[in-house]
This record gives C-alpha cells, sequence and structure tokens, in this order.
C-alpha cells in the first residue's frame, strides 16, 4: 500500500513544472494570442479570408454548392464545417456564413442566401434551419482551381481530412471585400475597394514591378463602400495608402427635394446612400428624436421609404425651413456623417503586418503568380501524361491484331496484359495499362483521327505551358489577360465618391431649439399647468387655482430640452417631452394628463421626475403594494414615442398597485413602510441584477401578513446621514434620522416604526427625504394651496413611535414635494472618487438638512464598504426564498411555509458563518424542484 502510494507521489511530482509565474502566463498567453491572431480574427492578404471563412467555402466547394446548382440548407452547411474543419460554435460559423452573404457589407457577397439574411437595419438573420446557401459565382473564382493542387493542404483537426491553408484566389478579395476583426493585441479594419481599380493597379504593377504607391494611388483612388457615400479630403486617404493607418470622413448621399408650384422652395431632403456599417433604422431614430424634441427647428417629419428599390430617408421640411443648415447640423450630429479609420493588418508570410497599398497588392500578386505556376506545372504534367497515353493508342491502331493475340494468351489477368504489352510491344507502364482498359471500339477509324487530333492539341497546349514556364514576359500577359477576363466581367462603376472638399463642422447655432426655463406643475387628481417664469414670479402660491380638493403632487422650474417621466399607480409610465407642453394661465384649472396621455379610469400619477439625460448610472426601484420590487435601469425607461403609456411592473394579484418609484444609484438603503406603521430597512443589493420593463419583479416581502390586510404603503431610499420625513392621511407627521432607524430584514415581519392612533387615520401620505428644496404643501379651508414648515418637527421631543398631530385646517391634507431632476452621471476616475468618499465618510454623521437632492438623493458617494455590505446570516433565508419564489406560492402559502422566527441581528465569527453556510438543505430544495417538475 505504501508503495502505490509512493508512485503516485512520484508520478505526481514528475509532473509538476518549476517555473516563474509570470515567465509561464507570459508563454501560454503568447501562444493563445498567436493562435486568435493567426487562426481566428485576421483575414490572410493572400485570399483576404479568416479561417472560418475559408472553410465555410471550401466545405460549400466540396459539397457541390456552385451557382448553377440547387441551394441546400445553411445548417447543412454549419454542420459539415463544425464536423470536418471548424470545431466551434454553430452560431459564430452561422454569423459568418450570413456576413459573406450580405451585399451592404461586401462589395461582392461570395454566398447567395435564399432566406432572410438580415437587413442594413440591424436586424438578424433567420435561424440557419430556414435559410438555404450556395456559392457566389465570383466566389468560384476562389475555389476552382483546387483541383489542380495549386496550395497546399493541412491536416484537420483531428487529422483525418485535408484542408487548403490558403485559397487559390484569382481576384484581390482582401482590398475588393475588406475585413474587421479584433484579436489580442491587434485589430483590422480594411474597407473594401473598387474591382476595376485594383485590378488596373495589380496590371500596372506586373508591367512595372517597382511602381510606386503614388503611381498605384492614379489607379485607385481611394475605399469603395457597398453603401456607397461620399469620403470628404483625400488626406486621410493618402495617409492609409502610405501607411495603412488614417482617417476618412463618410457623409451621405442626398438631395433636396422641390415644391412642383415653385422651383425654387425646398420643401423636403431625401437622403438615398449612407455611410458603410451605420444602422439604418438607428440612424432614422436618432434624426427623429432630435426632430421629436425640437433640438433644431425646420423639421416637420422623418419617414423610412426604403425599399426593393433603395435606400430612402426623407426628412419633411416646414415652411421657410433652411435646408443647408438642417443637413450641416445632422451631420455633425448624427450618423449621417461618420469617421472611418483604416487599420490595414492581415497575416502576411505568418506574422500580422500592416499592409500599405503597395504590399497588399505585391502579397496578391506573388499569390496569384504562385498559384499560376503552380496550376501550369500541373496542367504539363497532365498534358504529358495523356499524350504519352494517346500515342500508346495510335501505335496500337496500327498493330491492333497482335496486340489483341497478346492480350488473348496472356495469363494472370490484368496484370499479365500490362507485363505482355511491355515485354512484347516495349509500351510504357502507363501506355500498358491504358490500352488494358480500352475498349475496342477505340480502334476504329473515326476513334483514331480523334487520337491524331487530340495528339496535336495536347503537343500545342504542352508547348503554351512550356512557354508560360520558361518566359516570364509571357507569362506576365498571361497573367494580364486572366485579369481583364475578370474585370470585364465582374467590374462595376464606383459607387462611392471620393472629394477633395473637406467636411464642414460649422453648426449655425440659430437652428438649436429655443432654450427656455419654465415652471411645470401638476396635481394629485392630474391636471397640468405649463407657467412661464414671468408669470410665476408675478403670482402668489395662494392663487394658484386647483380643482375644489385637489392640491399639487409636483411643481418645479424644468427646461424645455428636458423630459418629464411620470409613473402611475397601475404600474405604468410614460415620457412628455417638455417642449411639447402648452402655455396655461396662473387662474385656470389646467389640462386634464388624461389630454396627453391614454389613462385607465382609476389609474393617477404617483411620481414624477425630471430627465434632462438618460446616460446616468441611476436606477429606478418599484415597489408594489403586495411587496413585489424590482430595480431597472434609467436607460430603459427612454421612450422614442412620446406621451405612450407602457407597463413599467406587472402585478400578479388584480387589486395590486404600484406604491412608488425612487432612485437608486447601488448605494442606497430601502425604507419601505407598511399600513400597520411596521418598517422594513434593506440594502438595495438585495437586488442582484437589474431586470427588464417587463418583468414582474422579486417578492422582496415573502413574510408581509397580506391576509391580515398589511401591505406596503410607501418606501423610500435612502443614505446613513438622511432625515426623513413622514406624512398621515389626518395631519399626523414625524422626522426620523435614519441612522436611528434598526435595519429590519426583508424576512422578518417587520418592526414598529410607530403606533397607529385609533382615532385618527395613520395610513403613510407621503414619505421623502428632507432636502434643501423638500416643500410641504397642502389646500387649506378656502381651497387654496399653503406652504407648512415642516421644520417645526425637529423641535418635537417625543417618543420615536409616536406620531405628531399637525396644527393647520386643511381641505386636502396636501403632500410633500421633492423635485427630481436627473442629469448625466457619468463615474468619476478613481482619485475623484476617493475625494467624494472621503468627504461623504466625514459627513456620514451629521443629518445636513440644506443638502440638495442631487447631493442627498442621486449622485453616488462611493462609500464601497456600504455598497458591498452583505448579511451573511440570511443565506439560509434566501434560499428558502428563492425556492418559494421558484413555486410561484401564494402570500398563505408563503407565510405558512416560512415559520421562522425573526431574525436576532448577531456578530459572526467567519467560521461560523461559514458552518451556517453549509447546514443548507440542498438535498432538500432538490426534492422539491423535482416534486415542481413532476407537476
Amino acid at each position: 500500500m505504501r508503495k502505490n502510494r509512493k508512485e503516485e507521489i512520484d508520478e505526481i511530482t514528475e509532473n509538476i513544472i518549476e517555473k516563474n509565474m509570470v515567465d509561464l502566463m507570459s508563454d501560454r498567453f503568447g501562444r493563445f494570442s498567436k493562435y486568435v491572431i493567426q487562426q481566428r480574427a485576421i483575414p490572410d492578404s493572400r485570399d483576404g479570408l479568416k479561417p472560418v471563412q475559408r472553410r465555410i467555402l471550401y466545405s460549400m466547394w466540396n459539397l457541390k454548392l456552385k451557382n448553377k446548382e440547387p441551394f441546400k440548407k445553411s445548417a447543412r452547411i454549419v454542420g459539415d464545417v463544425i464536423g470536418r474543419y471548424h470545431p466551434h460554435g454553430d452560431s459564430s460559423i452561422y454569423e459568418a456564413l450570413v456576413r459573406m452573404s450580405q451585399e451592404w457589407k461586401s462589395n461582392f457577397p461570395l454566398i447567395e442566401m435564399h432566406g432572410n439574411k438580415g437587413s442594413i437595419d440591424d436586424d438578424p438573420a433567420a435561424a440557419m434551419r430556414y435559410t438555404e446557401s450556395r456559392l457566389e459565382k465570383i466566389a468560384e473564382l476562389m475555389l476552382k482551381d483546387l483541383d489542380r493542387k495549386v496550395v497546399t493542404l493541412a491536416p484537420n483537426f483531428d487529422d483525418s481530412e485535408y484542408e487548403p491553408t490558403v485559397l487559390p484566389s484569382l481576384f484581390p478579395n482582401l482590398l475588393v471585400n475588406g475585413s474587421k476583426g479584433i484579436a489580442s493585441g491587434f485589430a483590422t479594419e480594411i474597407p473594401p475597394h473598387n474591382l476595376g481599380e485594383v485590378i488596373d493597379a495589380t496590371i500596372a504593377m506586373i508591367k512595372k514591378p517597382n511602381i510606386s504607391i503614388d503611381s498605384l494611388m492614379q489607379y485607385v483612388q481611394g475605399p469603395d463602400f457597398p453603401t456607397g457615400g461620399v469620403v470628404n479630403g483625400v488626406s486621410g486617404i493618402v495617409d492609409a495608402m502610405k501607411t495603412g493607418q488614417g482617417k476618412i470622413y463618410i457623409s451621405s448621399k442626398y438631395k433636396f427635394i422641390y415644391d412642383e408650384k415653385n422651383s425654387e422652395k425646398i420643401i423636403g431632403i431625401e437622403i438615398y446612400e449612407i455611410p458603410f456599417g451605420v444602422v439604418k433604422s438607428k440612424l432614422v431614430a436618432s434624426i427623429d428624436t432630435i426632430a421629436i424634441d425640437k433640438v433644431i427647428s425646420g423639421i416637420k417629419d422623418v419617414r423610412d421609404q426604403s425599399d426593393r428599390n433603395g435606400l430612402s430617408i426623407y426628412l419633411e421640411l416646414e415652411d421657410f425651413a433652411n435646408a443647408e443648415a438642417i443637413i450641416a447640423y445632422l451631420m455633425n450630429k448624427t450618423d449621417l456623417r461618420i469617421t472611418y479609420n483604416y487599420n490595414m493588418v492581415a497575416i502576411d508570410k505568418n506574422a500580422p503586418t500592416v499592409l500599405n497599398l503597395q504590399t497588399a497588392l505585391l502579397s496578391y500578386l506573388s499569390h496569384l503568380r504562385e498559384v499560376n505556376t503552380n496550376g501550369i506545372k500541373y496542367d504539363l504534367q497532365k498534358y504529358k501524361l495523356r499524350l504519352e497515353i494517346v500515342e500508346g493508342f495510335i501505335r496500337v491502331a496500327e498493330i491492333s491484331d497482335e496486340v489483341i493475340k497478346v492480350i488473348k494468351n496472356s495469363d494472370n489477368s490484368k496484370k499479365g496484359v500490362i507485363l505482355a504489352l511491355i515485354q512484347i510491344f516495349k509500351f510504357t507502364e502507363i501506355q500498358a495499362t491504358a490500352i488494358a482498359e480500352l475498349r475496342l471500339y477505340k480502334l476504329s477509324r473515326m476513334d483514331q483521327v480523334e487520337f491524331q487530333n487530340e495528339k496535336l492539341e495536347l503537343e500545342k497546349n504542352i508547348a503554351f505551358c512550356s512557354l508560360l514556364l520558361s518566359d516570364s514576359y509571357e507569362f506576365d500577359k498571361y497573367l494580364i489577360k486572366q485579369l481583364n477576363t475578370i474585370k470585364s466581367e465582374y467590374s462595376v462603376p464606383r459607387k462611392t465618391l471620393i472629394s477633395e472638399q473637406k467636411a464642414n463642422t460649422d453648426i449655425d447655432q440659430k437652428l438649436l431649439t429655443k432654450n427656455e426655463d419654465f415652471y411645470f406643475f401638476i396635481s394629485k387628481e392630474g391636471y397640468i399647468k405649463k407657467i412661464s417664469a414671468k408669470v410665476y414670479s408675478s403670482n402668489e402660491l395662494a392663487s394658484y387655482k386647483v380643482k375644489e380638493g385637489d392640491s399639487l403632487l409636483y411643481y418645479d422650474k424644468i427646461n424645455s430640452l428636458s423630459k418629464l417621466i411620470m409613473f402611475t399607480n397601475v404600474g405604468n409610465y410614460f415620457v412628455i417631452d417638455a417642449h411639447t407642453l402648452k402655455d396655461s394661465q396662473w387662474k385656470d384649472l389646467g389640462n386634464h394628463i388624461s389630454s396627453i396621455a391614454s389613462l385607465e379610469a382609476n389609474e393617477k400619477i404617483i411620481r414624477v421626475m425630471e430627465i434632462t439625460s438618460f446616460n446616468s448610472y441611476i436606477e429606478i426601484i418599484l415597489i408594489s403594494k403586495y411587496g413585489f420590487a424590482k430595480k431597472v435601469k434609467l436607460e430603459e425607461f427612454n421612450s422614442k414615442l412620446s406621451n405612450k403609456t407602457r407597463s413599467c411592473m406587472s402585478f400578479k394579484n388584480s387589486d395590486d398597485e404600484l406604491v412608488d418609484a425612487r432612485i437608486s444609484n447601488g448605494e442606497k438603503d430601502i425604507l419601505i413602510i407598511l399600513t400597520n406603521g411596521s418598517y422594513h430597512l434593506i440594502n438595495e443589493n438585495v437586488f442582484t441584477t437589474s431586470l427588464a420593463l417587463k418583468a414582474q419583479g422579486i417578492k422582496l416581502l415573502p413574510k408581509l401578513l397580506i391576509k391580515d390586510n398589511v401591505f406596503v404603503s410607501a418606501f423610500t431610499t435612502v443614505n446613513k446621514n438622511n432625515s426623513i420625513i413622514l406624512l398621515c392621511q389626518d395631519g399626523l407627521a414625524k422626522i426620523w434620522n435614519v441612522k436611528d432607524i434598526e435595519e429590519v430584514g426583508r424576512f422578518n415581519r417587520g418592526s414598529k416604526l410607530y403606533n397607529a392612533l385609533k382615532n385618527q387615520d395613520c395610513a403613510p401620505l407621503s414619505l421623502e427625504v428632507i432636502t434643501k428644496t423638500l416643500e410641504f404643501i397642502y389646500t387649506n379651508k378656502d381651497n387654496a394651496l399653503v406652504k407648512f414648515d415642516y421644520l417645526s418637527l425637529l423641535k418635537d421631543r417625543s417618543k420615536e413611535d409616536k406620531l405628531i398631530k399637525l396644527e393647520y385646517d386643511y381641505l386636502n391634507a396636501g403632500h410633500l414635494i421633492q423635485a427630481i431632476k436627473i442629469n448625466e452621471l457619468i463615474d468619476p476616475d478613481d482619485e475623484e472618487k476617493q475625494k467624494i468618499r472621503t468627504n461623504y465618510l466625514k459627513n456620514q454623521n451629521n443629518n445636513d438638512l440644506s443638502l440638495t437632492i442631487e447631493t442627498a438623493l442621486i449622485k453616488r458617494n462611493y462609500d464601497v464598504d456600504h455598497s458591498k455590505k452583505i448579511e451573511l446570516e440570511e443565506i439560509q433565508e434566501d434560499e428558502d426564498f428563492e425556492q418559494l419564489a421558484l413555486f410561484d406560492l401564494d402570500d398563505d402559502k408563503g407565510d405558512d411555509t416560512n415559520k421562522k422566527e425573526d431574525k436576532i441581528t448577531e456578530k459572526l465569527s467567519l467560521d461560523e458563518k461559514l458552518a451556517r453556510i453549509e447546514k443548507i438543505d440542498v438535498d432538500g430544495l432538490m426534492k422539491k424542484v423535482e416534486q415542481f417538475k413532476k407537476k
């Protein structure tokens, strides 16, 4: 036993690599990088193909999928490629196949596909089981010489077959179709060029091998994109042609549409060619957004009129619009003009190399010479072999009787006949074999004439091949003729216009939409008003007209370029462009929000936010009455269609509703208040990921006593240095410091925050974090709006759980108004983060009530420990919760399932925490899963 153990140890010891980890990782990563560069992402300079593209074409060639052959299912091709040459994911192979069939990405697609192959709108192609493919005619120029053994073949991944290391491409595919790829440490971006121009340049290089790049550029003007467009300026092209790298500007082609009645009046702009690589649908959407937001004036409508006849984006202009200025603005602010960066990296002589025009053509020409030389040698050998056989046939015809006699008298079947022919008539072994297999009718006089003619033709071909191999001048003439033939058959006129005029980046700022600030009001019952700053400043709030018994929900000074996002109690939201709001009179009742957005009968606005930019790290937390919750990224709410009601939360129970929508930044705690005066204080990282708008969310409070009519009635997001104020239905209120509120986990039934009074309605009406601009506005007995000084509650010295009765007479108890404005928020660098965090930690124990909304609620403090806080004690409960959610139990069952006592917070050692984790009943959970599957 000990001996066997020693042998095992010795075997393990022998396999231990004694090497520095840095050197080992460097070596391994170097190998990996070399593989990715050579075998994945970078094309070969000779045939312009990546390995996966080469294997797809080779597989289709072997499947006999020539251009005149019937189509085959793409799935059949992908399966053949995977099984024989490319043992990788089917999706990557199919994507490569689809790309080679898309005419907006290549000047000459190499594959013809039937079915949905995607679109310039970035629509995905149909699944491979639906589409059919075969080779394009021009692709046969890359493959047809394979039978002549003109390129090197290498074993495939399992050494069961051979595949070409490069295709015998007869046309310059790398330059004509371009390529794009990203590898380890390298990337390539080669644009398409015009076939006729590249062939002319190649012919010029054949005639003059030492031709300069400047001379070559007389033939190759620059890139020629399949989507057309205009290249502005030639300096970038010159840099790219000489160095292989350069930046060019590609602009759309457009034309002005004139009024039929007035030939001088421009009524529209039609864009009929867009830059290479631009997604048309996104371009239309970006122009449409500018028109909707009124960033510039003059655009009445944006229509995508593209059809099978070509691309067309039509901009309908308003009267007296400045068409020149509008198109200049759109060129600079949208993808109507883009920059394209040449980076002509390709595998040349087994190494990634930056190629200029000269070296790229030279690599192709060298390959073309090698392919043709090998092909001519192969043909010469084939002709000589056939000539030898034909001469034998001619000689047999002269002595046919003697040959037949020898064949009849020979022994040992075919071998004997061959040996006899060689010994008696001195035929070569090849001739003797062919004669032994010859059918007797071939000895007829007619066939003898054919053999004589074939002999003359073979001698002529042999002489021609020998001449090409021995005379470089004749060989060059042969190449030029071959290239001219390809050019005459496939060359098309240039699509992209090369303009020496540089792109104009000047924008007429006068065209920008009027940028103004105004006041926006919305009442609890949904009446809205847009009031100018001048009118607001000249009136008192008490004279603001509201409906009898109504009160304000939100008001603030907003900008005309902002968007307003509004959430409703039924789980919907909609976005309003601020500039589309119509002016109202101060003493008018205003317009109901239903005149802008379509609302249900009992649907009410519960939260309003002003958004100046959706480019923000902010997320929105949504919690329903039944305790379901989710976190959604702000950008998800960026609707292109204004005023359209969309769902942001779906409900399982018919009487469930959205309680509120609050701001989250990854560092917040969630304070949830229940209808019975209890609360939960939970860290927001309970949401492991952001959810989509259509998702129902997680059951945040699985122990909510729904059968006892205990529901979520209010919630807000807080930091430890915040103070909060609660306003209840019957004019009761209370202020708490968050740091004085103990955390209560989501798996408890909640702890008491305040005691409900018997004769008072203590249901929460409004809950907010105290900020510099927070206002408490109510409606008095005269139906006039009045501001209440809620800071007087700071003098309260009563118990923490006792609500204070406010001394005011009201018709409507009012609302706490927190005017939230979300601007663009991007994380700063690490140094700035540290400054912000240090400042926050310094002041976290100070309950500063003069903080702005942005500081108190929106911006991150980069409190790393806080944002990553996880309660290990709740891991067991989390497992139970996830199981509960999996089975989708109702609330009553959930309460019965989780018969556990409320968690008592305690400090545990690491060993104790790990021990608790190990106690998780994994087998029990798996049994429940199996039971669920059976159901």
